[in-house]
């Protein structure tokens, strides 16, 4: 007897439709400045007529807002990714680090945040989502697995991330390799996480 087979999954209009207009929103922040983009430009780019663009957005920065947060989503899925083999905590939170120092900039969104004189982050980044979320999702797996650590899970990721974000957009007058880096985010930033003894996972 043959087992019942799953039924496909298939995306909403709705999610479509989202996505559509969230990717003609980075589109169209890559071609002209923040200040100059209208809900206009992005249904034209989406391909969306603007009546139905409020239908899921109520403006601009509300729809730059999501999409700064979908690809927020994917960078921290992505460290999560990078540092699943390795054991020891400390470990983790020194390459999950560096992994965001080298490849934050090359997300077309998440690099206006670092942008000499951007105020991208305060207008559009964090007013719909707090920093914690992306460390949290980071490392939810360390913190699933540690007791003691989730009990401060919300206030590491906030260190963590602040200090990503600190180091991106104030970068050092030498520039580290990554192995430089690593040493010193060893050194600087893990003591003050409070990750006990960076004793391994497993």
């Amino acid at each position: 007897m043959s087992s019942p087979t799953a039924e496909p999954h298939y995306p909403s209009l709705e999610s479509i439709n989202r996505n559509k207009l969230m990717d003609a929103a980075i589109s169209c922040l890559q071609a002209m400045p923040l200040n100059k983009i209208t809900m206009q430009h992005i249904a034209a780019k989406s391909g969306i007529v603007r009546q139905t663009v409020y239908n899921y957005y109520s403006n601009k920065n509300e729809l730059l807002a999501a999409a700064f947060q979908r690809e927020g989503i994917k960078m921290a899925e992505a460290v999560a990714a990078h540092i699943k083999p390795l054991a020891c905590i400390e470990d983790k939170f020194v390459a999950g680090f560096v992994f965001v120092v080298q490849n934050f900039a090359r997300n077309p969104i998440l690099a206006r945040v670092i942008e000499p004189g951007s105020d991208f982050l305060g207008t559009v980044g964090m007013t719909h989502y707090p920093f914690a979320a992306f460390g949290l999702l980071s490392y939810h797996e360390v913190f699933d697995a540690n007791p003691a650590l989730s009990e401060q899970a919300e206030e590491i990721s906030e260190l963590w991330v602040r200090n990503c974000l600190s180091l991106l957009t104030m970068p050092a007058a030498h520039q580290r390799s990554p192995a430089e880096l690593a040493d010193y985010v060893r050194r600087r930033l893990v003591p003050g996480l409070h990750l006990g003894d960076g004793r391994c996972c497993a």
